[in-house]
């Protein structure tokens, strides 16, 4: 009993440091970096025609193609940049990935706006992951090796596209749009389980008023009425509900969500519930999908103690 208590507190401690790593603000200095070590980077690649389309790519030192991670920033879908994957601590995640001779991409995308909400984000994500495989030649990757990794906002853009069927577009005129979104595996730092809101009133147990309460919060200037009408149409949800579309096909999913069971006081707190990362591991264990989820504070971590890198390493080999 000691020695479980004791190693349940060293994994809690671990990952609760690994998600740390991915929010903090404190950045290295890339361009010395790149300079003074000899890394292969292309940066502010423009993938798409918005400004704000635009990533980073580390090449692994390889002869042979390499397997590639796409890392999307956190921020609520509306803050944030693809910057966030170089404090210095997380620099050191994507060295032990360039070491395993994986690239690493990082990108910026367009914020939730009136339009068409989350749409936006959600495409620009998975038009970078068509972009690279598009250009995988160019780029020497390996097209059908990719993880989709994210923290927050970024966690559920990963699911969103990597849970789903196949979004390529095979009649486009856009060579880009015609590759394909399926991925090899899906890593979601404090991720949702869906953005159909009724699971997440379920899930939290709160009734909907004081739902809607705080998401109308959320939306802040854009056009309340609207996307409160919207967020609760069902040919929307339908759109949105990835946790619906999961199937025996599905990737691998790793899922850490550290945060606290409490009653939500705003959209983080509902979007980063652990409770997430229980309802994702139980629908991925139902369907035989293979999963790695921790979520320390509601006691669930993984017996295999399987950490980020050796995940992808995994999955991308």
């Amino acid at each position: 009993m000691y020695f479980n208590m004791t190693r349940n507190l060293f994994l809690f401690v671990f990952f609760f440091n690994s998600l740390i790593l991915f929010s903090q603000k404190k950045r290295i200095n890339i361009d010395s970096i790149i300079k003074f070590d000899n890394y292969n980077v292309f940066k502010n690649i423009s993938y798409g025609p918005d400004k704000k389309n635009t990533l980073d790519l580390w090449i692994a030192d390889s002869k042979l193609k390499s397997p590639f991670v796409i890392y999307i920033h956190g921020g609520g879908f509306g803050a944030g940049s693809k910057n966030a994957a170089y404090s210095k601590n997380n620099f050191k995640r994507i060295k032990r990935l360039l070491e395993n001779k994986i690239s690493f991409a990082t990108i910026d995308y367009t914020f939730k706006n009136n339009d068409d909400f989350l749409f936006s984000s959600f495409n620009d994500a998975k038009r970078a992951l068509q972009f690279l495989r598009f250009n995988s030649e160019k780029y020497n990757l390996l097209k059908d090796k990719v993880a989709l990794m994210g923290a927050s906002a970024g966690a559920t853009s990963s699911l969103w596209i990597g849970l789903q069927d196949d979004m390529s577009d095979q009649n486009s005129s856009d060579p880009i749009l015609r590759e394909s979104t399926k991925v090899s595996c899906i890593i979601g730092m404090a991720a949702a389980h869906s953005l159909n809101l009724n699971r997440w009133k379920n899930m939290a147990n709160v009734d909907l008023a004081y739902l809607k309460s705080i998401f109308e919060k959320y939306l802040g200037k854009m056009d309340t009425e609207k996307w409160m009408k919207r967020s609760f149409d069902e040919n929307y949800i339908s759109e949105v509900d990835f946790f619906e579309k999961m199937d025996a096909n599905d990737p691998p999913i790793f899922i850490f969500n550290p945060g606290k069971n409490r009653k939500p006081k705003n959209i983080a707190d509902f979007h980063h519930n652990p409770l997430h990362a229980k309802v994702l591991k139980e629908r991925a264990d139902s369907l035989k999908i293979k999963n790695v989820v921790y979520a320390p504070r509601i006691g669930i971590i993984d017996k295999s103690g399987q950490g980020v890198v050796d995940f992808i390493t995994e999955n991308l080999n």
